[in-house]
């Protein structure tokens, strides 16, 4: 007679949230290569036709996926409560309108003022983000979460203050910032979701309504639709393939972290992007970068330490 090993619960929720923190940190790095990928297809394309190509190709890719999976694991639909599939309506159209508009209007900033500005005016979103949370969901923060978010976002501010002033283009920076206010929607409208929908399924459902409403954008503004070289499709590929890699690890992980705590583990997107273009550009990374790169991880810490951040939910 032989026994069976029963894990306690406790620890498979540890073990989940810290795959979660992981998964979300490795979301981070791969959202890092996503300025680069615009500003250099930026080069061949305009903002508005960045984000239509980089999105119809994801959702091609996303579609192909889900098919296949279906078919081969034979799996069932991913709405796991049917008596509560009103409620998924109001979070996907939000959804849709926060991603396209964040994407749109991150492009179209990084094009107009300095990446250093727009990733770091971009990077304000945890502020927003728990402030909505509290507005609208009567959500409650522990003063360790409080205290690592403001600090992981000063060390944001931090590493571009050298270069924000260098290049001012007001316009630019404000489509920057407003681009964090929608992103902060897009986390949380995806938080609620990941409580019916599988990942794959969110991804799709934003993936593709960004491509018919930047598509919309596109021929409003009558930029050029189609890039004349490979080098340009060679980057919306790319980028296309970072994106589903950048965004189903987001939806993985935020169905343990709540929207505030994965907005401040993002930040140290930065951190990685400074990293790269000293690495691969030669790019000088100066005394003031460094400390904040220290901060960063200071403040994610404590951030990630507040276990009131932390979910644990049932299947």
């Amino acid at each position: 007679m032989t026994s069976k090993l029963e894990i306690p619960e406790t620890q498979v929720v540890d073990l989940s949230v810290k795959i979660a923190i992981t998964t979300a940190l490795a979301a981070a790095f791969f959202l890092a290569f996503t300025p680069i990928l615009i500003r250099i297809s930026e080069s061949f394309i305009s903002p508005n036709a960045t984000i239509f190509h980089r999105f119809w190709i994801a959702t091609a890719i996303l579609g192909l996926w889900q098919v296949v999976f279906l078919r081969n694991r034979q799996a069932n639909l991913p709405i796991k409560k049917f008596t509560e599939i009103n409620k998924i309506w109001l979070p996907l159209a939000v959804m849709a309108i926060a991603f396209v508009s964040t994407q749109l209007l991150w492009a179209t900033s990084i094009a107009q003022t300095t990446v250093a500005n727009s990733e770091v005016l971009h990077c304000l979103s945890p502020g927003f983000t728990t402030l909505a949370a509290w507005a609208l969901f009567s959500q409650k923060f522990g003063g360790r979460f409080i205290t690592g978010m403001v600090v992981a976002t000063g060390g944001t501010i931090a590493i571009g203050f050298s270069d924000m002033f260098s290049s001012i283009s007001l316009a630019g920076d404000g489509l920057a910032f407003l681009s964090a206010i929608f992103w902060g929607g897009y986390i949380m409208s995806m938080e609620k979701l990941r409580t019916w929908l599988s990942p794959t399924v969110i991804l799709i459902w934003a993936s593709g309504s960004c491509t018919l409403l930047s598509l919309g954008v596109l021929i409003i503004t009558g930029d050029r639709l189609f890039p004349s070289s490979g080098a340009a499709w060679l980057t919306l590929i790319v980028m296309a393939f970072n994106t589903i890699i950048a965004h189903s690890l987001i939806a993985y992980s935020i169905k343990w972290l709540s929207s505030g705590l994965m907005t401040t583990i993002l930040l140290i997107s930065p951190v990685i992007t400074a990293i790269m273009g000293w690495f691969l550009f030669s790019e000088t990374l100066t005394l003031l970068n460094l400390l904040g790169f220290a901060v960063i991880l200071v403040g994610i810490y404590l951030a990630i330490s507040d276990t009131g951040e932390l979910k644990v939910l049932e299947e």
